[in-house]
């Protein structure tokens, strides 16, 4: 078992509470529900954590965060489109229900892939060619427009703060699906733990950071 990876999953689940907790709580929709999504990545990290802690059970745990993780997309995209028509909201929502049932579906059983943790502590997905493409446009599809929103509620500099620390994180995620080089990985597990202890250390203690918002 590698330490500073159990600290960066549980740093992950930390900030994720933190972070979604405080936008749950607004009566804006749009961070409403970007709060829910979040939440829903926290469960994915403690669904990961606890598939380190229980190797025996690792790809079980692996699969319960997957769906977390999927069903966080749904929320995202779902906020995203709160200036859009309830209609046009509504079809777009169960197409993209539709879309991440299909990738679980082919990440499960069309073209599975065999989790495991390398002798460094190190804990991989092995996710096969086909379903990282997938995962990795589902992410960029719905997390990059729903950043753009949430940040422009806010006022400089925080703006730009919650802009482009969140992409970073996406950015940082893309990475950690596809790379498999230790040092990469490490550098970007640095990277992602101090871009999300910026960003929750700011919007959980800052006022001042919320004043402009609703």
């Amino acid at each position: 078992m590698n330490v500073s990876v159990v600290l960066f999953f549980v740093h992950n689940v930390l900030a994720t509470v933190l972070l979604g907790s405080k936008f749950v709580r607004r009566s804006d929709p749009v961070f409403r529900y970007f709060g829910i999504g979040l939440l829903l990545d926290a469960l994915a990290f403690a669904m990961w954590t606890l598939g380190y802690l229980n190797p025996d059970q690792l790809l079980n745990f692996i699969t319960f965060g997957a769906i977390a993780l999927l069903v966080s997309f749904v929320f995202f995209l779902y906020a995203s489109l709160q200036q859009v028509a309830s209609g046009a909201r509504s079809l777009v929502t169960m197409l993209g229900v539709v879309a991440i049932l299909g990738i679980f579906y082919v990440g499960r059983y069309g073209d599975p892939a065999s989790g495991d943790i390398s002798p460094e502590g190190l804990l991989f997905f092995n996710l096969t060619p086909l379903v990282q493409m997938l995962y990795i446009f589902a992410l960029a599809f719905v997390a990059f427009p729903v950043i753009d929103i949430v940040a422009s509620r806010f006022k400089a500099p925080y703006s730009t703060l919650i802009r482009y620390g969140l992409i970073a994180e996406v950015v940082g995620g893309i990475l950690l699906i596809t790379s498999k080089d230790v040092q990469v990985l490490y550098i970007m597990g640095w990277i992602i733990g101090v871009v999300y202890a910026a960003l929750w250390g700011t919007l959980f203690f800052s006022k001042k950071a919320w004043s402009s918002v609703s």
